[in-house]
C-alpha cells in the first residue's frame, strides 16, 4: 500500500510541477533576493490520497481556505479517545486570542496532517490571513533553502515577520537516513523547527542572530512532548492511532466516504455491514490513515465503475469493493458473503442438531445391529466394507477441505449429546471441565489410540464385524460417560482418540470458522460461547448450547479444536463469525505448504499452531500403523515366518511375537525421529564449535569479545545504534555504534565485515544482537573442551513463553535487571516445564553473568537462554503431519479403490438375501492406477513435510543439522512406505 501511495504522490508532484512551473520559479527567485513572495496553490480535496504534496522545489505554499474542503473524519467516533480529541480541539477554538504553538503528536498514520488542517480552519481570521506549509520530507534535500545561508536568507527569515499568519510544519514520515552527514543535517533542521515551538524563535544563519518567530505554529510530529522540554509553552494534542481506537473506524470510514464520493461522481454512498466488518477485520499498516484513504478511494472507484454498466447496482460500499488487493483478503474467500444463501442454510436447525437427533442416532443404531447380526467377514459384509474401505479414505480426504467437520456429525457424540440432554432434564447438574482435561487428556487420547491400533492388528478388526462394532461402542461409551458428567464436549476436546487425530490434521485445513477480534469489541453478551441467542430457531437444541467445544472463536490460534458446528455463526447477533476458504497450511504461516523459498515474504508468518507432545506422538503411531498393515511383507523381507502376522490371540509364543512386532512397528517412526532429534542437538553444537576451531580468526574473535563485553560493562544496547529509528542498522550507524562500544577506528572495518558477512541488506537491531551473541558464545565455547554430555545438558529445559515475556515478569521493580532470586522464581511461576533446582538456577545465572556483576540485563538473559533452552521435539514433529496424512491417505485410498466398489455386491450377503449378484455392477481399480495415485500422494506429502519442517525450524531458531536429520528421517519413511505399497504380490486378502 505504501508503494502505491508513493506512486500516487510522485504523479501528483509531477503534475503540480508542470502546472506551477512559473510560480515555482518566481518563488525561488524571490527567496534568492531575500524578498517575500508566496506561491499560491488552488485548493484541493484533502486526504492522504488526494493530499496536496509539494514538489521538492516547492517547499512552501500559501493558499486560502474553503472550509468544506478541510473537514476531517479523524475526530469521528464515540470512543473515549475520540471524545477527548474533540474536546481538546474545541478548547483551541474556544480560545481565539491565544497565539501559542499547537503540537499534534502521535504515531505515523494517525491522521495528524488532516487534523492540523481542520484546526487551522477553525482559527480566528487574524491568524490565517496567510497559511504556509512546510513538509520536512520534501525539504530534507533543501535545508539551506529553509534555514538560509550566510549569503542568502531562508524561508524562515521570510516567514518570521508575518504576524497574522500560520505555519503548518509536518514532520518526517520516512526515518531512514543514508549517511551520517545527512543525519546531522536532518537533526539541524529538526532542532531549528523545534525551536519555533519551545522558544518561539529561530537562529537566522543569514543575519547570525536569534530572532523571534511571529506566525503561529501548528506542528505534526511523532515525538512526545518530552522532546520539547517541560517548560515549553505550547498546546500538546495527542492523536491516537487507528489501532487503539478501532471502535471509531466505522465512523471514520463513513466520514471519509462523504469526503471522497464527489470526486468519483457519487453521492450519498453508504457502507454496508459486510463492508464495515471487512475494514474492522483488516490489519492496518504503519500508514493507517493513508491506507484507509487508498482503500476507500479504490472502493469508490470500483463502485462508480459498477454503476456505469449496471444501473441497478446498489449505492453502498460492500465487502467486494474493499481491500481487494490486501494480502489478508486475497488469501481468503468469505463464503457467507460470496454465497449469501449459505447463511440461511446454516441457520437451519438441521445443521446440525436435527440431523444428529433424527438421522445420525437411528442410522448408527441400525449400523451396529447389522455389524452384530450380519456376516463377520469383510468379503460378505457391506457394513464392514463401508467402515474400513469407505470411512477411512473418506475421512482422510475430508481433512484438507473441511477439517474436523466429522466431529460435528460423529455418531459417538450424537449419543453423547442426547445422553447429556436427557441427564439435564432428569436434574443432573453437569460439572465444569476439570484441569486434568487439558493436561492429561492428550496423553489419555494417545494411549487409547495406541491400544486401539494394537487391538485392530492383533484381533484383525477389519475382518471381524463384531469386534469392529465393539470398537465403535467403546468410543461411544467414553463420549456418553463424559457427556453425563461434564458440560458440553470434554471428550471431543481432549480425550477422544479419533478427535485427537482429527485435531492434528485440521490444523492444515483450507476452511475456517473465524471471528476477527475487532468485530467483537464492546460485546458484553458472548452468545457465540454461551448460546441461547434470540437469532436461533427454537427447535435448534444443538446450537442453543453455544460452542460445544468451549471455544472463544476470536481467540483461536489454529483450527485444531474447532469442529465447524456453526453454533457461533448461528448465535452471534452481529454476524461476526465467518466461514472462509484459505490456503492449506495457513495456521503454520506456510500457505499451501510450499517451500518458503518460493513464497512471497508477506505470505510467511510465525506458526500459530499450539503443539503438544502426545498429539505429536499420535502422528508417529499413525505412520507406524500404515507399515503395520504390511506386516506379512515385512516379515518376508526379514526372513521370518509370515504366519506370525496371522497368529490368533492366545497365550503362546507366536502371538507374543506378533504383539511384540506390532508394538515395535507402531513406535518405530516415533523412536527413529526422536533418536535423530536427540543426536542432532549435540551434533549441531559440535558443528558450531568445529566451525570456530577450523576457521581461526584471532583478530576478529578478539574484537567480537571486546565488543560484547564492552557493551555489557557500559550497560548499552544495540538499539542505540539505530540512530535514525528506522529499525535497521546501516553501515554508518554501525560505525557510530562501534565508537560507543570503544572499538578503535582502525579495527571497525574488520569487525564490520564479520558482522555483515552473509547478510543481504541492512541488518535489523534484533538480528545484529542475535548474531553478536551467537558469535561471542561460539568463541567462548570453542575455548573449552566440548563433550557430548556437557553440550547435551544445555538443551534439557523447555519453555513456551518468549524470553522477553519471561524477563519482563521477573523484573518486578522495572529496573532493567534481574537477580539470582528473581531468576529462581522462573520455576515457581511455571515458566519451565521441568522446575529448576537451586543449583541449576545458580549455574544458569553464573553462565549469563559474564562480568560477575550479580545481575542480568535483558541482553545477557536472552543470549544465554537461547543457548540453553531446548525447543521440544513436538515443535518440529508437527512437520511430519503432511507425511502422516499422505501415508494414511495413500494406504486407505488404495484399499477403497480395491473394495469400496464391491459394496453393492456384498449387500445381499449382508442381509442374508438369496439374490444373485451376477448382474450387479462392480468397480475395482487396476493395480497400476492405485500405485500411480499412491506414488503421487506420497511424493507430494513428503515435499510438503520437508517444507513445513524447515519452516518450523526457522520459527524456532533451529539450525540446519537438526533440520537435516528430520528431513532424512522423512525421506527414509517415504521410501520405505512406497516400497511396501508398491509390492505387486499383495492381493486384496493381504490388504489387512
Amino acid at each position: 500500500h505504501r508503494g502505491r501511495i508513493d506512486r500516487l504522490r510522485r504523479l501528483s508532484r509531477t503534475i503540480e510541477m508542470v502546472s506551477k512551473l512559473i510560480s515555482i520559479a518566481a518563488a525561488i527567485g524571490a527567496v534568492g533576493f531575500g524578498s517575500t513572495v508566496d506561491a499560491f496553490a488552488p485548493p484541493r480535496p484533502h486526504g492522504s490520497i488526494n493530499n496536496f504534496v509539494f514538489p521538492r522545489l516547492h517547499i512552501l505554499s500559501d493558499y486560502r481556505y474553503d472550509s468544506k474542503l478541510y473537514e476531517t473524519a479523524v475526530m469521528e467516533g464515540t470512543s473515549p479517545k475520540a471524545v477527548k480529541l474533540r474536546k481538546e480541539v474545541q478548547a483551541i477554538r474556544n480560545n481565539p486570542g491565544s497565539n501559542i504553538p499547537i503540537i499534534l503528536h502521535g504515531p505515523r498514520g494517525s491522521g495528524k496532517g488532516e487534523l492540523a488542517e481542520e484546526i487551522v480552519n477553525g482559527l480566528p481570521s487574524w491568524q490565517t490571513q496567510q497559511v504556509h506549509r512546510i513538509s520536512l520530507d520534501d525539504g530534507i534535500d533543501y535545508i539551506d533553502t529553509i534555514l538560509g545561508t550566510g549569503s542568502h536568507p531562508g524561508l524562515l527569515d521570510d516567514l518570521a515577520i508575518k504576524q497574522n499568519s500560520t505555519v503548518i510544519v509536518k514532520g518526517f514520515q520516512s526515518k531512514h537516513v543514508e549517511s551520517k552527514e545527512k543525519y546531522e543535517r536532518r537533526q539541524e533542521l529538526v532542532s531549528a523547527l523545534a525551536g519555533l515551538v519551545y522558544g518561539r524563535n529561530y537562529f537566522s544563519t543569514y543575519e547570525n542572530v536569534t530572532k523571534p518567530f511571529l506566525p503561529r505554529v501548528v506542528g505534526c510530529t511523532q515525538r512526545t512532548p518530552d522532546y520539547f522540554g517541560e517548560n515549553t509553552d505550547a498546546l500538546f494534542v495527542k492523536v491516537p492511532s487507528f489501532e487503539s481506537r478501532r471502535k471509531d473506524l466505522k465512523d471514520i470510514a463513513k466520514g471519509k466516504v462523504k469526503q471522497f464520493e464527489n470526486i468519483y461522481g457519487l453521492s450519498n454512498v453508504t457502507l454496508s455491514k459486510e463492508g464495515i466488518q471487512r475494514l474492522l477485520d483488516h490489519t492496518w499498516e504503519i500508514d493507517a490513515d493513508a491506507e484507509l484513504d487508498l482503500e476507500l478511494c479504490n472502493g469508490l472507484e470500483l463502485l462508480a465503475s459498477e454503476q456505469r454498466w449496471n444501473p441497478f447496482a446498489s449505492n453502498a460500499l460492500e465487502s467486494k469493493h474493499l481491500l481487494a488487493n490486501a494480502y489478508n483478503e486475497k488469501i481468503r474467500t468469505r463464503l457467507l458473503y460470496k454465497i449469501p444463501f449459505l447463511r440461511n442454510v446454516i441457520m437451519s436447525p438441521w445443521v446440525f442438531g436435527k440431523t444428529l437427533r433424527y438421522i445420525v442416532v437411528p442410522v448408527f443404531v441400525a449400523y451396529l445391529a447389522v455389524l452384530f447380526l450380519g456376516p463377520q467377514s469383510r468379503e460378505e459384509s457391506a457394513a464392514l466394507t463401508v467402515f474400513w474401505a469407505g470411512w477411512w479414505p473418506g475421512i482422510m480426504l475430508v481433512f484438507p477441505f473441511l477439517g474436523r467437520i466429522w466431529c460435528t456429525i460423529c455418531p459417538f457424540m450424537a449419543w453423547g449429546d442426547l445422553s447429556q440432554e436427557i441427564a439435564t432434564r432428569l436434574g443432573v447438574k453437569l460439572k465444569k471441565w476439570p484441569r486434568w482435561g487439558s493436561t492429561a487428556g492428550p496423553a489419555f487420547a494417545f494411549g487409547l489410540f495406541y491400544a486401539i491400533l494394537m487391538w485392530e492388528e492383533l484381533w484383525d478388526l477389519p475382518q471381524n464385524a463384531n469386534l469392529s462394532a465393539c470398537l465403535l461402542l467403546l468410543i461411544t461409551a467414553g463420549a456418553v460417560v463424559n457427556s453425563v458428567t461434564f458440560e458440553k464436549r470434554l471428550w471431543c476436546r481432549y480425550m477422544c482418540p479419533i478427535g485427537a487425530m482429527n485435531k492434528m490434521f485440521a490444523t492444515a485445513s483450507m476452511t475456517e470458522v473465524r471471528t476477527f477480534k475487532p468485530n467483537c469489541d464492546g460485546c458484553t453478551n458472548p452468545t457465540c460461547v454461551k448460546g441461547d441467542s434470540p437469532t436461533l430457531d427454537p427447535g435448534d437444541s444443538y446450537a442453543i448450547k453455544g460452542c460445544t467445544m468451549g471455544l472463544k472463536n476470536n481467540q483461536l490460534r489454529d483450527m485444531g479444536d474447532c469442529v465447524m458446528c456453526m453454533s457461533c455463526v448461528k448465535n452471534c447477533e452481529r454476524e461476526a463469525p465467518e466461514f472462509n476458504i484459505r490456503p492449506i497450511g495457513q495456521d503454520y504461516g506456510l500457505p499451501w505448504l510450499l517451500p518458503k523459498q518460493i513464497q512471497k515474504p508477506e505470505s510467511l508468518a510465525i506458526s500459530q499452531v499450539e503443539t503438544n507432545f502426545w498429539l505429536g506422538g499420535i502422528i508417529t503411531i499413525l505412520q507406524g500403523s500404515v507399515a503395520l498393515h504390511y506386516l506379512p511383507k515385512i516379515l518376508a523381507e526379514l526372513g521370518i515366518d509370515q504366519s506370525i502376522a496371522t497368529a490368533e490371540p492366545a497365550l503362546d509364543l507366536p502371538f507374543a511375537i506378533h504383539a511384540s512386532l506390532a508394538a515395535v512397528i507402531l513406535t518405530f517412526p516415533g523412536m527413529l525421529s526422536y533418536a535423530a532429534d536427540a543426536s542432532s542437538i549435540p551434533l549441531e553444537s559440535l558443528v558450531n564449535v568445529w566451525k570456530r576451531e577450523f576457521t581461526p580468526r584471532p583478530a576478529e574473535n578478539a574484537l567480537i569479545v571486546k565488543l560484547y563485553e564492552n557493551m555489557l560493562k557500559e550497560g548499552k544496547s544495540m538499539a542505540e545504534w539505530d540512530m535514525d529509528g528506522d529499525g535497521a542498522v546501516s553501515d554508518w550507524e554501525m560505525k557510530e555504534g562501534f565508537k560507543l562500544a570503544g572499538i578503535e577506528e582502525s579495527q571497525q572495518e574488520l569487525l564490520q565485515n564479520v558482522l555483515v558477512s552473509g547478510e543481504e541488506s541492512d541488518m535489523t537491531v534484533l538480528r545484529l544482537m542475535d548474531k553478536t551473541q551467537q558469535l561471542y558464545f561460539d568463541i567462548k565455547e570453542a575455548e573449552q573442551e566440548p563433550t557430548y554430555q556437557s553440550i547435551k545438558s544445555e538443551n534439557e529445559l523447555e519453555t513456551k513463553l518468549t524470553f522477553v515475556e519471561i524477563f519482563n515478569k521477573l523484573d518486578k521493580d522495572g529496573s532493567g535487571y534481574i537477580t539470582k532470586e528473581e531468576l529462581l522464581a522462573m520455576s515457581e511461576l511455571g515458566y519451565f516445564k521441568r522446575p529448576l533446582t537451586r543449583q541449576e538456577s545458580d549455574d544458569l545465572f553464573d553462565k549469563a553473568d559474564v562480568l560477575r556483576l550479580g545481575r542480568l540485563n535483558l541482553f545477557e538473559f536472552m543470549s544465554i537462554m537461547r543457548k540453553i533452552v531446548k525447543v521440544g521435539i513436538q515443535e518440529i514433529g508437527y512437520g511430519y503431519l503432511p507425511l502422516a496424512w499422505g501415508s494414511l491417505t495413500a494406504y486407505w485410498l488404495g484399499l477403497g479403490m480395491r473394495e469400496l466398489g464391491l459394496t453393492l455386491v456384498r449387500v445381499p450377503s449382508t442381509f442374508y438375501l438369496p439374490i444373485s449378484t451376477d448382474w450387479m455392477p462392480q468397480a475395482v481399480a487396476s493395480q497400476d492406477l492405485i500405485h500411480s495415485i499412491q506414488v503421487v500422494v506420497m511424493l507430494a506429502s513428503f515435499a510438503c513435510s520437508v517444507a513445513l519442517t524447515q519452516k518450523l525450524c526457522d520459527d524456532n531458531r533451529i539450525g540446519p543439522v537438526r533440520f537435516g536429520s528430520h528431513a532424512a528421517v522423512q525421506f527414509i519413511g517415504t521410501v520405505l512406505t512406497l516400497y511396501l505399497m508398491l509390492s505387486p504380490e499383495l492381493a486384496i486378502s493381504s490388504y489387512r
